[in-house]
Parts: structure tokens; sequence; C-alpha cells
């Protein structure tokens, strides 16, 4: 029998849910509405029905200061828009197609929706009620709204019950939630497993039964959501979550040959779940967490088995540093990032458990990645290493880096001491073997700082090519 998705511990979101308290939660949002932006698109636009909806709703009763302003009316766009021109309110039509038109008030988005019928969202069918273009909504912790004239909430799912006991449902037919999209399915992972709530079962069975459909979903989407889901305090169970469900052939198929793909002496788990502990200890940040699910992608492509039946994955980092190129390319990720996760990727072996001129080394290859590749190593440590011999050896790295780091910042130092034109002096010519030599002067002071100096680079090269000094 398959296994459902469910969540791990979630303390502080548990902690919260045995304080829901419905009349504090409307007096916040009361605040909120008070704020002079909003109070000005009222003035603008009442007496039409005005209601807060989204994640600042729910977010009220998490205690989480939400962000985004976001109204539903009866109004139609064109409506609020001849109010707002009327009013002398900045409005941008971006959203217009979709029924939504954006107020701006001293820097202040406002977002203001046109009721939708459940069926008809993409198409906007306008709705004749708040209650009806909730039912249209995905879950129903999301198919909250607040009555800004009469500061009183609106909750006709029981979505602040859902709330309560971390439990995540679709508002009504779960089937149809997710054929009007089926994106829904990854976010059902994000508000799910990933925010530490249980999926309701008929909701599960039906993402489980349509998760096929995610096929015809952009890539661009795929992507954004995929970045949440990553960056919520449980991004492990939401991965753990798609495998489950069958979602990992349509977002990240690269995954699939670790499941159950045994690794060696150095580990206790296999390759899939190494990448989900990994992923559970990188902090919250984006690169870091995409090179965790990539970084030993390319084990299940490299193994090998010695004489003595031990098992090895000779360089599977360069194997997924390409698997992950590839499926950033084809998740459309801009160019930054996939140079600044493939990076990470690609030197996640390097060891630490080296000298100074390996710590250069390391500085040098990284650049300006070396902090976010030391917080990775602490996430990716070997289960077999002695947590005091970790500490020992990270310490020692950590002081030889630091020292290199106040020598780099010294007077005395600066870049290599020979350049081209020095060794064309000397009758080089620039080609190939002029790079070949100057990447040997490099690696020479990179081994001995000491040795940076020009006459005695030039005395180097010079004993090299058999020739005598002048």
């Amino acid at each position: 029998m398959d296994k459902s998705p469910t969540p791990g511990t979630f303390s502080s979101n548990q902690a919260q849910r045995s304080q829901l308290d419905v009349p504090a939660v409307e007096q916040a949002l009361t605040r909120i509405a008070s704020s002079s932006a909003i109070a000005n698109v009222r003035l603008c636009l009442e007496p039409a029905q005005l209601y807060l909806v989204g994640g600042l709703v729910r977010d009220a009763f998490l205690a989480i200061e939400g962000t985004d302003l976001d109204i539903a009316t009866n109004l139609s766009p064109q409506e609020v828009i001849a109010r707002c021109n009327a009013c002398g309110l900045r409005v941008v039509e971006t959203g217009i197609e979709h029924g939504t038109v954006l107020i701006v008030i001293d820097e202040v988005h406002i977002e203001v929706t046109t009721f939708r019928t459940p069926s008809e969202r993409s198409s906007h069918i306008t709705a004749l009620s708040i209650e009806t273009d909730l039912s249209g909504r995905d879950f129903t912790i999301n198919a909250l709204a607040f009555d800004i004239k009469n500061s009183k909430l609106i909750d006709p799912f029981q979505g602040v019950l859902d709330l309560q006991k971390g439990v995540l449902r679709a508002v009504a037919d779960p089937f149809a939630r997710f054929q009007e999209d089926p994106l829904r399915i990854l976010r059902l992972l994000r508000f799910g497993p990933a925010s530490g709530r249980i999926i309701e079962t008929a909701t599960c069975n039906a993402a489980k039964s349509l998760v096929h459909e995610l096929s015809r979903i952009s890539v661009e989407r795929i992507k954004s959501e995929l970045d949440k889901i990553l960056l919520s305090p449980l991004p492990a169970e939401g991965i753990r979550s798609l495998k489950e469900l069958g979602g990992l052939p349509f977002t990240l198929p690269e995954l699939i040959p670790s499941i159950g793909f045994e690794q060696n002496e150095f580990h206790v788990e296999d390759v899939f779940e190494h990448t989900m502990t990994v992923l559970s200890r990188t902090p919250a940040d984006k690169v870091l967490r995409w090179a965790a699910l990539f970084h030993d992608t390319g084990k299940p492509h490299t193994l090998s088995v010695d004489e003595d039946g031990r098992r090895h994955f000779y360089l599977h980092e360069v194997v997924s540093e390409e698997l992950a190129l590839v499926r950033m390319k084809h998740l459309r990720f801009s160019l930054e990032e996939s140079r600044a996760i493939a990076l990470i990727v690609k030197q996640h072996m390097r060891p630490m458990d080296c000298g100074a001129p390996g710590v250069r080394r390391i500085m040098r290859d990284l650049g300006e990645s070396y902090d976010q590749w030391r917080r990775f190593k602490l996430a990716d440590i070997s289960p077999t290493m002695p947590e005091e011999e970790f500490t020992k050896v990270a310490t020692r790295f950590d002081e030889l880096k630091e020292a290199e780091a106040a020598r780099l910042a010294g007077p005395s130092y600066g870049k290599l001491a020979v350049d081209g034109n020095d060794l064309i002096q000397l009758g080089i010519k620039p080609g190939p073997a002029m790079g070949s030599l100057l990447k040997e002067l490099e690696e020479l002071v990179l081994d001995d700082p000491a040795q940076n100096d020009h006459e005695n680079l030039l005395r180097f090269v010079r004993k090299k090519l058999g020739v005598s000094g002048t």
C-alpha cells in the first residue's frame, strides 16, 4: 500500500494551532484594514463589497506577518479602474485579463480582483458573492476572507478548523480543484507536508490520480512552486511527498534513480534519503537547497565495485553537475542561479582535512560562493564521522582559512608576480604552452605563497626551459 504524504515534526506550527483565537485575529485584520492605503481604496470603491483574501488572512492565524494585500470585490475591473481614476489613485492594469487590477498607493501594492466562479477562474466569469468566489479557492485554509466593512471573518469551508487541526483539505470536490489548475498539486505539498500539515485522504487521492496533469503546466510555474517548496520549513517532507504522489517524473526526474539506491560503508541511507537528510539540514537558501537536491544525482550513474566488493562513485560530483545543468536549463533557471548551484554541486566533495595549500585552492575555486560551500559542507557531513572528529577537522580548516584571508588582505599580497608579457620576453609565444606554464606558476604559489616574487618566478621558468639568466 502506498504511503500517503505526511508531515514531519513542526513544533512551532503545532504550538500555534493550539492558540488560534478568531476574535484576536479579527482585531488584527481590522488594524490592517484600517491602514491608510486600504482606507484610500475603501473611500474610492465603497459601497462595493470589499474583502481581504489570500495568504494575509491565513497567516494572521499563524502569527505570520503577511506582505501581500489582496482584496476581492463584486466590482468589475473596469469599474475599479474608473473609480480609482476619479480618485486620482495610480492603477496598473497588468493582471486585468484575470480580473485583477493593481493599485499602488505610496509604494504599497494592493491587488483588487473581481469575484470569480469556481470552474471558470482562468477565463474570469464573474461571481455574485464572496462565498461563491471562495468555493473556487484551492484549499480550505486559503478560502478565508475578511469583510472590511463589518470587520468579520468569512469561513464557509471551516478553514480555521483545518488550521487548528493541521490538516490540508481541498475546497469541495478535490478532483475539480486540481483539474482547474494542476499546479495546485505542488501547492498541496507546499501548504501541506512542507509546512507541517497532514493532507486529508480524499484530497491526497485526487492529487495522486491527477498528478500526470502536471505535464501540461508551464516549466516556469513549476519552477516557481518548487522554489517555494524548497524554502518552506520542511522542504524534505515536501519532496518526499512529491515522490509518494508520483510527481517526480514531471518535475525532478533526476532524483528517481536515487530512490533505494544503496551507497557504501560511509553512509547509512540510500541516495534519495541521504539527499533528503542533507536538504533538511541546509539553511533556507535557494542556491543551497537546490544544490542539496542535485548534489548526489550522479551516484547511480557512476557506480563501480572493486574486487573487495566495495562500492565507489568516482567523479559523481561531475556527473551530478551535468544533470543539474540539464534540469535547470529545462526549468529555465537564470544563468546566475544555474552557475551558483552548479558550482556548489561540482565542488561539494572537496575535503576539509587539507593543509593550507588545499584551503587556498578551495578559496580560489569557490570565489564568492565560498561561504555557501562552507555551509553546505556542514549539511553534508558523513553520518559515519563522529561529531567530535568533524568539529576538530572543521575548526582547523576554518583557522587556516582565516589565516589565508588575513594574508590576502595584507599589503604585500597581490596577483601572480609574473604575467604573459614577462614570458614573451623569455621567448615563449602566446598559446597553450604559455597558459600551461602560468598555471604551473599559480600552483607553485598556492603551495608556497612566499614564492610569489617576480625574479624568483622568472628564475623558475628559466630553469624549466633550460635558459640561463642575464
